[in-house]
């Protein structure tokens, strides 16, 4: 008997979720890559979302120094998979604890052949989902072993304003940065994090929730499928300006956000960019746009580099050119919540999605 179309269109996406796993230098010799998350591919080239606590070290800024993926064919064993690479950072949103990482070697530092495809997913429009509408969750959970880990919710809220999805899905460690779909097995979320409601735990001397008790009283949080599609957005302005390599992987060991520019492109660069609404695509005219520092978020006059405002179809040219490396763009319009990004000035147009307020 054939699968309904909706469980084919699950399965079908669980060929598009792998295993995360990590390793540092400054690990034994010898030692491999331990399992730390979960990640989705979203680009048939090779680029692979996942959160950006997956490939931090304990939450900190520093990354870990090697990061690999594996990529089950059959969904089942992520360590006898076929497909196992090496992936490298390029873009990240700390704001919203996502990363953009992709493929530049294969697992034993072999290239990778130019022919060679990865299952992605299609990204579905989050801002469409309903309370109650039914999700499922595909992931690596530690506590599943190394095969995936499949199971079903339903849409409990939405926090428009903090960029959330609410649902009563099983969210494990591990699940981490892994795939929330529609019935359809497209992208609507990226599993985050869970908040337990410890009121409800067991105090001193009272008895012990049971498993159902500790899930009812615990809520997964999704990062919208909208974000993932304005990163990838964001990359593929970066790919057409560059014209050469489509997404620079950052030096190794470093992490993107603390990357030194490179000595060879340190010239003056006027930083030019498109704004425009996050619901509609739609340009953004009057948006107040400020370069700052790496890392920086308040602007003062001390610190704002450069400034500008956007036109009638949402372009900007900032009023003072900038040397070639990474810094923090702050943008505020009328109607729309404030952003704040890093980018890498020098490599072409910018793009920035902002979000409308509710």
């Amino acid at each position: 008997m054939s699968p309904s179309p909706a469980r084919a269109g699950v399965l079908n996406a669980v060929h598009s979720v792998g295993l995360i796993l990590v390793r540092n230098n400054s690990d034994p010799a010898g030692s491999p890559p331990r399992p730390r998350g979960s990640g989705v591919v979203v680009r048939k080239d090779g680029v692979v979302v996942t959160n950006l606590h997956v490939i931090a070290q304990d939450n900190s800024p520093a990354l870990y120094s090697e990061v690999f993926f594996t990529l089950p064919d059959t969904g089942m064993e992520a360590e006898l998979a076929v497909r196992r690479y090496r992936l490298k950072p390029v873009l990240i949103k700390r704001e919203y604890d996502l990363a953009l990482l992709r493929v530049v070697a294969a697992f034993d530092g072999q290239p990778v052949p130019a022919s060679e495809v990865l299952p992605a997913i299609e990204v579905g429009d989050s801002r469409a989902i309903q309370l109650l509408d039914k999700l499922t969750i595909i992931g690596f959970p530690q506590g599943g072993g190394t095969s995936v880990t499949v199971n079903e919710g339903v849409v409990e809220g939405k926090d428009i304003v903090g960029q959330w999805i609410k649902t009563s899905a099983r969210l494990i460690h591990g699940n981490s940065g892994g795939a929330a779909v529609d019935r359809e097995g497209r992208l609507v979320g990226i599993p985050t994090k869970v908040v337990v409601d410890k009121s409800l735990l067991r105090k001193s001397g009272g008895p012990a929730l049971s498993g159902a008790d500790y899930e009812g009283a615990a809520v997964g949080f999704l990062r919208p499928a909208q974000l993932v599609q304005s990163m990838l957005a964001s990359v593929k302005i970066a790919e057409i300006g560059s014209g050469a390599d489509p997404i620079p992987p950052p030096q190794p060991g470093l992490s993107p956000r603390y990357s030194p520019p490179a000595a060879a492109s340190r010239a003056a660069i006027t930083v030019r960019g498109v704004v425009r609404a996050a619901s509609d695509h739609l340009p953004i005219a009057g948006a107040r746009v400020g370069l700052l520092p790496l890392g920086v978020s308040d602007v003062t006059t001390g610190n704002l580099i450069a400034w500008g405002g956007t036109n009638s179809e949402g372009e900007f040219a900032l009023n003072k050119p900038a040397a070639a490396g990474r810094y923090t763009l702050k943008v505020r319009a009328l109607g729309y919540r404030d952003f704040v990004g890093d980018f890498d000035i020098g490599q072409g147009s910018i793009l920035i999605e902002l979000s409308r307020l509710r």
